[in-house]
C-alpha cells in the first residue's frame, strides 16, 4: 500500500441481508454493518468505495460474472459465490451451536493489493466498532422492501450471533492476540524480517517533510532465479537466508530492513552522501558472496544494489521501492554493485508514466500490432516459421519496442492482456496463411510465467483458438523466464492440457546460467530456444563443446532445438555444422508487420500446398 490515494473500488452488494447489509429506496443507497465497515476501510486505508448500480434486485452474480465489480459483498456460509473469486471472511461467530460465517469475495479486476488490504483492516478492527454498528442497527426498523425474508433472517442470524459473542470476545482479546495477528501480517515467514506491510507502516509514521531528505531507500537484488536454475531451490533458500542474516547485522537502529519480494530485500536507511553508501554496499556484499566459497558450493551470488535518495517531493513509496529495484537489476546486467537513481532519470520517468496513461486504452484501440521476425531451416535457409512480438504504434510516439512498453504493462497489471492480444492476432495470420494455401508454417507466441500459470490460461487460450480453424500444431507457446517452485505445478499442468489439446510446447532462454538438461523432466515440451547469449559467443571453443552437446542431447531426447539472435554468417555456418534445427535473427530477416508476412512469403517461393 503506497501513501497516495488508492483505485477506486466498486461493489456488488446484497439488497436483502438486512441488518448487515441492504438496499434502501428512500436514500437509493446501500445501508448496514457492510457497506459502514467498508466506508470506514476506505477512508482508513485510502480508497474510494461505490456500490455498483444499485437497487432491489440482486445482480451480484451477473456484475461478477460480467467482470463489472471488484468486490461481491453479503455472501453466507453454505452460498455458492461466483466463479473465480476470492472469498474474504468478513464476520464469523457461533449462535445456537451453530457457526455463522459472512463473506466479501474479491474478483479477478480488483486493484492490486485490495485482498491484503481488506484482510489487514478485518483482522485489526474492532469488535467493538462491530457490535456499536449492528446495534445502531438492530434499533431501525425491518425495511419494507423485503420484510422477513430468509435471506433477512439470515442476516438478523448473524447479526445475534455477533451481538451475543461480542461482550465475550471483547474481554478475551487480549494485546497478545494482537500483536501476534500485527507480527504475522508484518513479517516474512521464511526469513523473519518485516515485510512490505511493515516498511509502508514505518514510512507512514517516521518518514515525514522534516527528515525525508536525510533518507535513501536501497533494494538489495539476488538473483534466485538463476541459483534455482543452477543449482536448486535448497541452496537458493540458504543463500537467502545467509543474505537476510548479514543484512540484519548491518541495519541500524533508525532504519528498517523489510523482504518485499522472492528476490528483494528494501532498506530504509537513515544515510549520507554517495560514498558512505557504497562503502557500505561493497562491505555487505563482500560477506555475501564469500558465501559459497565459505561453504564449498559450486556457484556464485549474483546481487547489486539499486538506491534511491528521497527528495521532498518522494511521497509514493511503491514508486521509490519500483525506480530502486529497476537500478539493481540495471546493476545486475552491468556487473556492478551498486546503482543510484538519478535526476536525469526523471524525464525517462515522466515519458513512462505518459505511457502508464494511456496503455490500457492502446489495447483496447488496437495500438498494438502484431509483427513477425521469421525463422529459416538451418540448413537450407527455407523460411519455416515465424515468431509473434508486439509492437505499440503510437499515436505521438511512433513505433515503440517492448524494451520501452513492457516493463510498463507489467507495473499496471495488464501483460497477461497483451499475451491473449498478441495470440489472437497471431490465430487471425494463421488463418490468412491458410486460407491461402500456405499449411506448414508456424508461429511461436510468447507468454510471461504469470500468464502460464494463470488457472484460466488453457481455457482462454482455447476460447481464442477455437475461433479459428487452422491446425493446433502450427501453434508453439513458448514460455519466458524462468519458472520458480511455486508456479511449477499449475504450468506443467496447463502445459499438459495443451498438448493434449495440439498446441506445441518451447522453452524459452535454455542455456541461460547453463540449465540442466534434468530441468526439462519437469516440463513437457517440444522443443527448446537456445539462449542468445550462447548464440553470441559461438565462436570460442568453451561455448562451441557447450552448444554441440546441448544440441545432441536435446536431438535424443527427441526435442527440435532453435536458435535466436544470429546476426552474421559466421554464426549461421556454425549452427549449421552443430546440427541446429531452426535458426532465427537479423542475419536473416527483420521483423515485418503482419500485414506484409503473405506477400513475403510468396516471394520467397512457399508456395500454397
Amino acid at each position: 500500500m503506497g501513501v497516495e490515494e488508492k483505485a477506486l473500488v466498486y461493489v456488488a452488494g446484497n439488497p436483502s441481508g438486512y441488518p448487515l447489509e441492504y438496499y434502501d429506496p428512500s436514500s437509493q443507497s446501500y445501508q448496514g454493518v457492510i457497506p459502514q465497515l467498508l466506508e470506514q476501510f476506505a477512508d482508513q486505508y485510502g480508497y474510494r468505495i461505490e456500490y455498483y448500480s444499485p437497487g432491489a434486485r440482486d445482480r451480484r452474480r451477473q456484475l461478477a460474472k460480467n467482470l463489472q465489480v471488484d468486490l461481491v459483498s453479503g455472501y453466507r456460509q453454505g452460498e455458492d459465490t461466483p466463479d473465480q473469486c476470492q472469498e474474504i471472511l468478513l464476520f464469523q461467530a457461533d449462535y445456537q451451536g451453530e457457526t455463522l460465517s459472512y463473506y466479501l469475495c474479491a474478483t479477478s479486476i480488483a486493484p492490486e493489493g485490495l485482498k491484503q488490504d481488506l484482510e489487514e483492516y478485518i483482522a485489526t478492527v474492532s469488535q467493538r466498532t462491530v457490535t456499536g454498528i449492528l446495534m445502531q442497527a438492530m434499533e431501525e426498523s425491518v425495511p419494507s422492501t423485503f420484510g422477513t425474508t430468509a435471506m433477512a433472517l439470515g442476516g438478523v442470524a448473524m447479526a445475534l450471533a455477533i451481538l451475543a459473542a461480542a461482550a465475550v470476545l471483547v474481554a478475551k482479546r487480549k494485546s497478545k492476540q494482537l500483536r501476534e495477528a500485527r507480527f504475522t501480517l508484518e513479517h516474512d515467514a521464511d526469513t523473519g524480517l518485516g515485510n512490505i506491510n511493515q516498511l509502508e507502516r514505518y514510512y507512514r509514521q517516521r518518514i515525514n517533510d522534516k527528515n525525508r531528505i536525510l533518507y535513501s531507500l536501497l533494494y538489495v537484488y539476488v538473483d534466485t532465479d538463476h541459483l534455482h536454475r543452477l543449482v536448486g531451490g535448497k541452496d537458493a533458500e540458504e543463500v537467502l537466508q545467509h543474505c537476510a542474516t548479514v543484512l540484519r547485522e548491518n541495519t541500524a537502529q533508525t532504519d528498517l530492513l523489510a523482504r518485499v519480494s522472492a528476490n528483494g530485500f528494501v532498506l530504509l536507511q537513515l544515510s549520507g552522501n554517495q560514498e558512505r553508501i557504497r562503502a557500505w554496499v561493497a562491505s555487505v556484499l563482500q560477506r555475501i558472496r564469500s558465501y559459497p566459497k565459505e561453504h564449498a558450493k559450486p556457484f556464485e551470488v549474483e546481487i547489486a544494489v539499486g538506491v534511491y535518495p528521497l527528495q521532498m517531493d518522494s511521497r509514493d513509496l511503491d514508486e521509490m521501492v519500483f525506480r530502486a529495484s529497476q537500478e539493481a537489476q540495471y546493476a545486475i546486467a552491468s556487473q556492478e554493485d551498486c546503482r543510484f537513481f538519478n535526476p536525469e532519470a526523471r524525464t525517462r520517468i515522466l515519458l513512462e508514466q505518459k505511457l502508464q496513461a494511456t496503455v490500457s486504452h492502446a489495447l483496447d484501440s488496437n495500438e498494438f500490432q502484431l509483427y513477425v521476425q521469421f525463422y529459416v531451416d538451418a540448413q537450407n535457409h527455407r523460411i519455416v516459421g515465424g515468431e509473434s512480438l508486439s509492437r505499440w504504434m503510437h499515436p505521438e510516439r511512433g513505433l515503440l519496442l517492448p524494451g520501452v512498453f513492457v516493463p510498463v504493462l507489467e507495473k499496471e497489471g495488464l501483460i497477461c492482456k497483451l499475451d491473449y492480444h498478441c495470440l489472437r492476432n497471431s490465430c487471425m495470420l494463421l488463418q490468412e496463411l491458410s486460407d491461402c494455401g500456405i499449411q506448414d508454417f508456424f508461429l511461436s507466441c510468447n507468454f510471461s510465467r504469470n500468464t502460464f500459470a494463470a488457472p484460466d490460461f488453457v481455457q482462454r487460450c482455447r476460447e481464442i483458438i477455437d475461433t479459428y480453424s487452422f491446425p493446433h500444431s502450427l501453434l508453439i507457446f513458448e514460455l519466458t523466464e524462468s519458472v520458480s517452485s511455486k508456479s511449477l505445478a499449475a504450468i506443467q499442468s496447463n502445459m499438459q492440457a495443451l498438448k493434449r489439446y495440439g498446441v506445441r510446447i518451447a522453452l524459452d532462454d535454455f542455456g541461460h546460467g547453463f540449465t540442466s538438461f534434468s530441468d526439462l523432466q519437469e516440463y513437457p515440451v517440444d522443443g527448446i530456444k537456445l539462449d542468445k547469449g550462447l548464440i553470441d559467443n559461438i565462436l570460442t571453443k568453451t561455448t562451441d563443446c557447450i552448444l554441440r552437446a546441448m544440441i545432441r542431447v536435446g536431438h535424443e531426447m527427441g526435442l527440435t532445438i532453435l536458435a535466436e539472435g544470429v546476426e552474421n554468417e559466421p554464426q549461421a555456418r556454425a549452427l549449421q555444422a552443430m546440427g541446429c534445427d531452426v535458426i532465427q535473427g537479423f542475419r536473416f530477416y527483420a521483423p515485418i508487420p503482419s500485414a506484409e508476412v503473405r506477400h513475403r512469403l510468396l516471394q520467397e517461393h512457399i508456395r500454397p500446398s
